[in-house]
């Protein structure tokens, strides 16, 4: 490799001098490298040309329940095997999972240990009394998603992926989700302090 030399440009400012140096070879490769990587980028994610992020997502759902297959059976969802008959069920409600326990609503120590699952996996979203920060806030009366027993044990096990929310099947077992699915069927109608702008439509307790 040729050795670089300092070279001067012809020219002053008030007696200041400046150098005329190539810049080093790595990085003006590291730097092309990175607009080849960017022209590749923009049309195959950006334009339609390749998958996108949401598509990629359900992809990997797919291939997980290919792969544990006893996984899915035992956490059905909306678009797994498992589910009952007539998925969608009165008034858009979701059909009930399998192994939804609507024996856990109003049961203290359900209620006590699905506060520990909401305050380790859903506080950052939806608020230390569930007011709503990222996610909606799950006190009010408004409800995208239903706020029936079953409805919420559907969401929480299934997701919500286009707003961000990840299917909790894949970390939650199903005593831990009817656990937290208790919780917040206990928090609805506690108007905490700052909560969140009302999201869905209206449904009565």
């Amino acid at each position: 490799m040729a050795q670089e030399r300092d070279e001067l440009l012809d020219h002053n400012y008030d007696g200041i001098l400046e150098y005329d140096n190539p810049l080093p070879r790595w990085w003006l490769w590291l730097f092309y490298i990175t607009i080849a990587i960017g022209v590749i980028y923009l049309p195959y994610y950006l334009l339609g040309f390749g998958p996108s992020s949401a598509e990629m997502y359900r992809q990997e759902q797919a291939d997980a329940v290919q792969a544990h297959p006893q996984l899915a059976a035992a956490a059905p969802g909306a678009a797994m095997p498992g589910m009952a008959p007539g998925a969608a069920g009165d008034h858009g409600h979701a059909a009930m999972p399998s192994f939804a326990d609507p024996s856990m609503v109003g049961n203290p120590a359900a209620i006590a240990a699905g506060k520990e699952v909401f305050e380790l996996n859903c506080m950052p979203c939806h608020g230390e009394q569930g007011q709503g920060i990222i996610g909606p806030n799950l006190t009010d009366t408004y409800w995208l998603h239903g706020n029936r027993f079953e409805d919420i044990v559907s969401t929480i096990t299934n997701g919500v992926p286009d707003k961000g929310m990840i299917a909790w099947r894949a970390t939650l077992n199903p005593e831990k989700i009817n656990q937290v699915s208790a919780f917040v069927m206990s928090i609805l109608g506690s108007n905490p302090p700052n909560p969140k702008p009302p999201q869905g439509q209206p449904v009565p307790n």
